[in-house]
């Protein structure tokens, strides 16, 4: 819960600041300039806030309609390890998409994440050990292994899936429920038609990823808008 207490803490100090602003009897012309600057900027945030934390919850929650016969490939991103091991938020995604691969057996799935600090062997590896451990069909797997994060999740399962001759596939998501928003927009970015189905995440893991996740959506916006 780490991140989320420190955004309580940020939280709580700005509102103490902005209180103490205007409670502040001094009316000379900087601190007026600096109070309406730090108000308006809190305000802004505040509304920016709760505006893209209402697309994450609305994208987590509800019931995507699609054609599973429209599907190219099924990408699972990554989510972390434990050495050679999924990482309980993974576990989410993985059990999700299992379930999916082995109801759909004519779809081929992407398993894309790289190796980070403190893994064993790549994400994509990991993820693929178990799928085909559990019925899913090897030569149905497909590993992107390179990649660090969500944008070069995306962008290197697209350059995959074009050299494999799909030049506009329509592909289905896997992820966690509170990264589907996120997911999603940065596969249109990379030219893909997406859709999103979403693994369940421990509860305490879950509220601080939809908070963190404010952040995440807020810097693609800026980086790939």
């Amino acid at each position: 819960m780490s991140f989320g207490v420190l955004f309580i803490i940020g939280n709580i100090l700005a509102v103490v600041i902005i209180r103490w602003l205007i409670k502040n009897k001094q009316s000379s012309r900087p601190l007026v300039i600096t109070r309406n600057v730090i108000i308006f900027g809190y305000i802004l945030f505040l509304i920016s806030f709760f505006t893209v934390e209402g697309l994450i919850f609305k994208e987590a929650y509800s019931k995507e309609k699609y054609n599973k016969e429209e599907i190219d490939f099924v990408i699972i991103l990554g989510a972390g390890l434990r050495g050679e091991e999924p990482s309980k938020t993974l576990q989410g995604r993985l059990d999700v998409g299992l379930e999916f691969l082995l109801e759909n057996r004519n779809i081929p799935v992407v398993v894309s994440g790289g190796q980070g600090p403190g893994e064993a062997i790549t994400e994509a590896e990991a993820m693929g050990t178990f799928l085909v451990k559990n019925g899913v069909e090897e030569d149905r797997v497909y590993y992107e292994s390179l990649s660090t994060d969500t944008n070069e999740n995306l962008k290197f399962s697209s350059d995959m899936m074009t050299q494999l001759g799909i030049k506009y596939p329509k592909i289905l998501i896997i992820t966690s429920d509170y990264h589907l928003f996120r997911a999603k927009y940065l596969a249109g970015e990379n030219g893909l038609t997406s859709y999103g189905l979403g693994g369940d995440s421990p509860f305490f893991v879950k509220v601080n990823y939809y908070i963190r996740e404010y952040f995440g959506v807020v810097k693609d916006f800026v980086l790939y808008a």
